[in-house]
């Protein structure tokens, strides 16, 4: 077996490939562009074992042939997610011309193999001429077309201001995997059409599809881990409601009207839970503003241990919490003018819910504090009957 790709680099990417795909086929949708990567996968994989069934690397042998056919196979695939992205087509009509696009690859490799085998029986090198400019123009322009559309459909991202930093070297990155293959499966189809003597451009096919597979099965994988860290609850929205859930249940505990009856379309999204609770905390402290108490001795004392930054805030703390327990308890407002919701006010979310973060995260000592603070106080509380001192 003769193949510029070492046995380790080749099996690890068809291993990393084969792996993805079942990822990818689990968790991936019925659409026409899932079933257009996923068919991609399945092609590659394909054309990977093939180039590793050649024992040359020329395209006198048979498995060279069947890999070009996979190659050009590949490639019509990703011609139609570039359609189906960046030309707005109607899903089904991109499939439909897939499948006669697919035809159409199938009908050249079928072409170069029979060219092959009879310039074989003959004792010639092959010799693509024969077969007519139709094959060679064909070819060309599988390879160069497709090639073209998804480069002016990754340039649009790149125009556009706002698109992200990360996106946009996902689109280089695409762009130049592109360009590598399609230069290097250019020069093997100009070989044979021309009856140029063998040179390496069979194996630089091979090379260069080897990092496309690897490049694009890599960006497909994205997806494939962002939907993984959403289901296992590790995406920053989820991680940031867990952190702000005993907050929210302390408060609305309190006040139970605020909180919004569950969206049945948006309510499992982690983006929307994170929003509601916000906005139900900011409600619920509102509404104990006029229970706040004023500042005691007690929560100086309190606050005394915190950090000097968090003072404030582990004040402000200790207060909502005897607010909340008033609530509660069906007592009347404190009757002192409310301060602020915060100690400091936001004028847009993410400022907010940074301050409703810093909030949660002194919560917890400050709700060990004041019950430590009630337990004291009902310990050394008289008990009806004792014997007092006098």
């Amino acid at each position: 077996m003769s193949s510029p790709i070492p046995g380790v680099a080749a099996w690890a990417t068809i291993g990393y490939v084969t792996v993805l795909l079942p990822v990818r086929l689990w968790l991936g949708g019925d659409t026409v562009i899932d079933r257009l990567v996923n068919h991609t996968g399945l092609w590659s994989i394909a054309t990977l074992l093939i180039y590793r069934c050649a024992s040359t690397p020329t395209i006198d042998d048979p498995a060279n042939q069947l890999a070009m056919g996979g190659v050009l196979m590949t490639a019509t695939y990703q011609y139609s997610i570039g359609r189906l992205v960046g030309a707005d087509a109607e899903p089904d009509t991109v499939w439909r011309r897939q499948r006669n696009t697919a035809v159409l690859a199938l009908a050249v490799t079928a072409s170069i193999g029979l060219a092959a085998t009879s310039a074989g029986y003959s004792g010639r090198p092959v010799d693509l001429r024969l077969a007519g400019v139709g094959l060679g123009i064909g070819c060309a322009f599988a390879v160069t077309y497709n090639t073209f559309v998804l480069t002016r459909t990754l340039l649009g991202p790149l125009r556009d201001v706002d698109t992200p930093r990360a996106a946009r070297i996902v689109c280089v990155v695409l762009i130049g995997s592109n360009a590598v293959l399609c230069g290097a499966l250019a020069l093997w189809l100009f070989q044979p059409a021309t009856a140029w003597p063998d040179g390496p451009q069979a194996s630089l096919v091979q090379a260069a599809f080897t990092l496309w597979v690897a490049t694009n099965t890599t960006l497909h994988a994205i997806p494939l881990v962002a939907e993984l860290t959403l289901r296992a609850g590790m995406d920053r929205a989820t991680r940031t409601c867990r952190r702000l859930l005993p907050l929210w249940r302390d408060l609305t505990a309190a006040v139970p009207q605020i909180v919004m009856p569950a969206d049945t379309r948006h309510g499992s999204d982690p983006a929307t839970r994170l929003l509601r609770m916000t906005v139900e905390i900011r409600d619920a402290m509102l509404h104990l503003g006029p229970y706040l108490p004023p500042e005691t001795d007690e929560t100086q004392r309190n606050t005394v241990r915190a950090r000097e930054p968090d003072r404030d805030l582990a004040d402000y703390a200790h207060r909502l919490i005897r607010a909340a327990q008033a609530r509660r308890a069906g007592l009347p407002p404190a009757g002192t003018s409310a301060p602020p919701p915060m100690p400091v006010v936001a004028h847009d979310f993410d400022t907010e819910l940074a301050h409703l973060i810093d909030l949660a995260r002194v919560w917890p000592q400050a709700t060990a504090a004041v019950e430590s603070a009630d337990r004291t106080a009902r310990g050394a509380s008289p008990v009806r009957g004792s014997p007092t001192t006098g």
